[in-house]
Parts: C-alpha cells; structure tokens; sequence
C-alpha cells in the first residue's frame, strides 16, 4: 500500500480529540487560577520555641497581616514536653498533628491564611485574618506585641471538649 491509499481518520475522530485537548487546557487553566487565588493570602507560620528566659513562647507569623514582627504569646510557667524547640509549623495544608504545646482543634486554610485554632498548655488560641482569639477572647492583631498567658486565666476544661467528635477507635 502506498501512502497516498492510507485511510484518514473519520471527521468525528478528529473532533474529539480537540475537544479534549480544548477540555483539557481549559481545566488546567481554571485549576492553576484557583490555586493561585486560593494561595494569595499565604499561611499562618506559628513558632513554637523557648525564650531566653526560659518561658514558652508562640510566636505568630504572617507577613501581610503582621508585616516583619511577630506576635506572641508567651506562657510562664508552663513546660512542653518536647525539647527540641524551635519548631516551625507552616499551615500552608491541613496539619492535625500535635504541635509542642498542645493538639490542632481546627484547621480551615482553603483559601489561605484561614482559620487555624491550637491548644497550649490549655489556652485555646485561634487565628482568623480579622483577628485573633485568645481563650475565646478577641485580641486585635498588633504586630511586635507580647500577650502573656498565666496558668491562672485558661479557659474551664469543659469548654474546651468538643460534643461528638470523641474518637472511640474500632
């Protein structure tokens, strides 16, 4: 058989196969744009760490709501466990791991900074763009500033258990 006599594909082949090359391209379009919306704002960078002092101390980081300074939160009185501190914990995806001075209660960074809400040592810390909770009280984010939580002032135990989500394993 000569080349001349080689059968073209059919009209509807052809087609196809540029609709799910138009497809393809259009989903890797939209997909890159979402994800480049979703990461604007970038994560919550919180420092866990021991101050010179010998106190822990959290220090919360985002450059475009805080600018260079931190804020943080200092805890007197209080010992973590761990001892290989500083540790750095970038909320850029979902991390419920145990942090150094207490467990991840809630993490929301589908569109970045998002929410993220911590235990230390008892105190409940949650970081919301507008502003920052601190045992269910709202602080307003002031960059460079050090909020000194004692052992005296954590929130009752019962109000930090949350109803329902009690693991009872298998």
């Amino acid at each position: 058989m000569s080349e001349s006599a080689q059968e073209e594909l059919p009209a509807s082949v052809k087609r196809l196969f540029v609709i799910f090359i138009a497809t393809l391209f259009g989903y890797v379009t939209i997909y890159g744009g979402c994800q480049m919306v979703r990461r604007r704002g970038g994560p919550w960078n919180l420092t866990y760490a021991i101050a010179s002092n010998g106190v822990p101390e959290l220090r919360i980081e985002h450059p475009k709501l805080l600018g260079p300074l931190p804020m943080v939160l200092s805890f007197p009185g209080e010992k973590p466990e761990r001892t290989d501190l500083p540790i750095t914990a970038v909320f850029s995806v979902p991390i419920t791991n145990a942090m150094p001075f207490g467990p991840v209660i809630f993490v929301d960074n589908t569109v970045l900074p998002g929410t993220v809400t911590v235990n230390c040592f008892g105190h409940v810390v949650e970081m919301v763009p507008r502003t920052l909770f601190v045992d269910f009280k709202e602080v307003a984010w002031t960059a460079g500033s050090t909020i000194v939580l004692n052992a005296t002032n954590k929130p009752a135990p019962e109000r930090l258990a949350t109803k329902g989500q009690a693991w009872r394993g298998r």
